[in-house]
C-alpha cells in the first residue's frame, strides 16, 4: 500500500519532512466525507474544520475535496456518484492483503492498520538518516 493522501490542516507538521502527513485513506472515505479523507488524525481534523469555518466567516470558499495523489478532482467529484456497495467492492480491492482485517475488525481498522504499517516502513527508511 502506498500514501495516496495529504493532510489538508494547513499546519500539519507530521510528515516525514516536518510537512503535512501523507497517509492512506480509501475510496469509500473519500466519497463519504469521512473524515479520514481530508486529515492524517483526528485532531487535525478538528483543526481544518475550524479553519473551514474561519475561512467561511472571511467571505472565502474553501476547497473540501481531500488531497489525493492518486486522483484528479474530477474522479473525486465521480467516486461521489457511485453507489455504496461500488465504492465498498473497490476499497475490498485496494486494501488487499487488510481484506480479513476489513471483514473482522471494519474499515476503520482496517485503514489505521495501513497507516500503522505505512509510518513504521517510513521509520524504518528514515532511521538513521537524522543527526
Amino acid at each position: 500500500m502506498k500514501a495516496n493522501t495529504i493532510c489538508k490542516y494547513s499546519k500539519c507538521s507530521l510528515g516525514k519532512d516536518g510537512g503535512r502527513k501523507h497517509y492512506y485513506s480509501c475510496s469509500y472515505c473519500a466519497a463519504m466525507g469521512n473524515w479520514r479523507s481530508l486529515a492524517c488524525c483526528r485532531e487535525h481534523y478538528e483543526l481544518y474544520i475550524e479553519e473551514v469555518l474561519a475561512a467561511r466567516n472571511a467571505g472565502a470558499a474553501p476547497d473540501l475535496l481531500p488531497e489525493r495523489t492518486d486522483l484528479t478532482p474530477e474522479e473525486l467529484a465521480d467516486l461521489r456518484t457511485r453507489p455504496g456497495e461500488a465504492l465498498l467492492a473497490r476499497t475490498r480491492k485496494e486494501l488487499g492483503r487488510y481484506a480479513v482485517l476489513l471483514e473482522t475488525s471494519g474499515l476503520s481498522e482496517a485503514v489505521e492498520a495501513v497507516n500503522r504499517d505505512l509510518d513504521r516502513t517510513t521509520e524504518t527508511k528514515t532511521k538513521g538518516l537524522i543527526t
